[in-house]
């Protein structure tokens, strides 16, 4: 009896411990809610200091009803762009450093002659951008940090706000994302409600032209806005990002009556070593 009892405490201890990991791997509880939950997992991110993204990008246009003899009726209609770029991002310095390619179409030929893609380098060290294609020198520009420094402290609960008003979110099922067990939610914008809640936001900093904000939320109606994130259980941070969005235009101001604009966007980021040492500098 006495071993039955030994054996049945530890078994007992043996579950308690596996029960408790498990426990702790799942970290931070989420709101039942999916707009509650996506505005934690939106304040949440503030608390990355450094990660490493990778950025693929496509891109496909088309253009329609241009006269004949406009070299946009040509060069526009069906256009495609593919790009891949990846790097490091110190946020608490807000400096980054990332490399790419990019196959932008006919366009390609005249930024990069004689080559299929266009490779490009993209640093921002403090107050200085530095950029190149292919294998030319390094170009410098300076870079006003105070409005992205502005931006970066800005108020969260103003994002929190937007994001009830004008954002649907549903979560869909568990996945593990590069190892990493994690909650999938899907949140769909409204493009015209959030323009609407963003020149609200606007008005009291500059004025908003009427005329201008009616203009744009017609040539908006019919666009999609679709964001699919991927979030670790451990930690809440964003361990990848599908962004969808359909920009479908028709009645453009100054244009062709029967002129019509469709581009698709899909763009996925996935993020890495976050919160881990990087080193961004200014190159030689």
């Amino acid at each position: 009896m006495k071993r039955h009892l030994s054996t049945l405490g530890a078994m007992l201890l043996i579950a308690t411990l596996i029960f408790s990991g498990c426990q702790a791997q799942q970290g931070p509880a989420i709101p039942a809610d999916p707009v509650e939950a996506v505005k934690l997992i939106a304040d949440k991110q503030q608390e990355i200091q450094s990660q490493h993204l990778d950025l693929n990008l496509d891109l496909t246009l088309k253009v329609s009803g241009l006269p004949a003899d406009d070299p946009s009726a040509a060069m526009l209609n069906n256009f495609k762009a593919t790009a891949a770029v990846g790097g490091d991002v110190d946020s608490a310095k807000q400096d980054f450093q990332f490399n790419g390619t990019a196959d932008l179409g006919i366009f390609t030929s005249f930024l990069a002659p004689g080559s299929d893609e266009l490779k490009f380098d993209l640093v921002k060290v403090g107050d200085t951008m530095y950029s190149r294609v292919g294998d030319q020198a390094w170009q410098e520009s300076a870079v006003d940090t105070s409005a992205s420094g502005g931006a970066a402290a800005a108020d969260f609960s103003d994002l929190s706000g937007l994001l009830k008003k004008v954002a649907r979110a549903e979560r869909l099922g568990d996945e593990a994302i590069d190892g990493a067990d994690s909650y999938h939610f899907k949140v769909s914008l409204d493009p015209v409600e959030l323009l609407n809640e963003l020149a609200k936001l606007g008005e009291s900093a500059a004025g908003v032209n009427p005329d201008d904000l009616a203009q744009a939320t017609e040539l908006l109606k019919d666009s999609i806005v679709d964001l699919d994130i991927w979030i670790g259980k451990a930690d809440l941070f964003i361990r990848q990002q599908k962004l969808y969005l359909k920009i479908d235009l028709k009645n453009i101001p100054d244009a062709p009556p029967d002129a019509a604009v469709l581009a698709e966007i899909n763009l996925t980021s996935k993020n890495s070593k976050i919160n881990q040492p990087v080193t961004i500098s200014a190159p030689q």
